[in-house]
């Protein structure tokens, strides 16, 4: 059986707000010619919104037009940033002003939250299990606890969302809204869901999933001294038997 590949193809839209075409996938995009900048050597493509009647840069689709840095700047300063790599350290090492690369740094996470989101909505995804936590850690000092809710899909480890916040129904209301926007939920299947004892997913999912199908597991995990000792399963919504069949290999990407 030949398998036919995914189209990756991105569709073009206008980025400028004030255009009357502004993000339309019925308005044409056409490429018009090239430039280059002072700070870059590599070309960067123009394109022409027939909607709109004007010209725009390929930077224009995210928050990096203007920011006065290069494709490789921008490319060093992501690969830093995902080492844990500070905006003081980046800067010194690129010889850039910190506010600059604080900007680039803005940017770059914009985009890539658009990215996400773009694919999550455009080719769309059908999360079958879907499993909720938080990890911990702190801003400048550990007295400035911050906390990060995840929503993962369970066999792939995808990440669906998340959020920032203190640990309260605030942050996981947060969550599971983003959740409701992406996906399509319970349409056609149970959605299973998993967490820990925390109140606030229990709360979260009650007032914003309450009218689509899902069974819902709480999961409580005690360690003594970092090893696990005992492992508690309580069905808040749903029987044993909602979570009992084993996902083979749960779809991410719907048709």
């Amino acid at each position: 059986m030949k398998n036919n590949p995914v189209n990756t193809d991105l569709p073009l839209f206008c980025p400028r707000e004030g255009c009357v075409c502004y993000q339309s996938y019925d308005n044409k995009i056409t490429k018009d010619g090239i430039y280059i900048t002072k700070s870059d050597m590599v070309p960067r493509q123009m394109f022409y919104c027939h909607g709109g009647g004007h010209r725009f840069s390929e930077t224009g689709y995210s928050e990096l037009f203007g920011k006065h840095g290069s494709f490789k700047e921008y490319e060093q300063a992501a690969k830093l940033s995902t080492y844990g790599i500070s905006a003081n350290a980046t800067a010194d090492v690129l010889g850039r002003d910190v506010r600059t690369v604080e900007q680039w740094q803005k940017a770059l996470g914009s985009k890539g939250q658009q990215l996400h989101y773009f694919l999550c909505l455009h080719i769309g995804i059908n999360v079958l299990f879907l499993q909720m936590d938080e990890l911990w850690s702190y801003f400048k000092n550990k007295s400035r606890q911050l906390w990060v809710f995840i929503a993962l899909e369970s066999e792939t480890k995808f990440w669906v969302s998340f959020e920032l916040g203190s640990r309260t129904i605030c942050t996981a209301c947060r969550l599971v809204k983003g959740l409701r926007r992406l996906g399509k939920w319970g349409d056609d299947h149970i959605l299973k869901v998993t967490t820990d004892k925390s109140a606030a997913y229990k709360n979260a999912l009650a007032n914003i999933m309450g009218d689509i199908q899902y069974a819902y597991l709480q999961i409580v995990k005690r360690r003594v001294k970092r090893r696990l000792v005992t492992v508690k399963k309580f069905f808040v919504k749903g029987m044993a038997e909602d979570f009992s069949e084993k996902l083979r290999t749960p779809p991410l990407l719907r048709d």
